[in-house]
């Protein structure tokens, strides 16, 4: 299933694409993670919400993806 979600700006794209990644967020699975600037706010909310203790990555893997031509 494909679901489209339309914003009104970046700040709003940051916090509806954390909300998609925490429910993937759990002990044993492997994340694949973005470099580059477009993440950048999709990350600082994950920063935020692991700081106040709402989610926890002590057991989470992450894939860096990193992509140069």
């Amino acid at each position: 299933m494909i679901k489209v979600i339309i914003t009104e700006n970046y700040e709003e794209v940051s916090k509806e694409a954390f909300n998609v990644m925490k429910e993937f967020i759990k002990p044993g699975n492997v994340l694949g993670l973005a470099t580059g600037s477009s993440p950048i706010g999709t990350y600082k909310e994950l920063i935020k919400k692991c700081e106040n203790g709402d989610i926890d990555f002590s057991d989470i893997t992450t894939v860096n993806l990193d992509e140069y031509r």
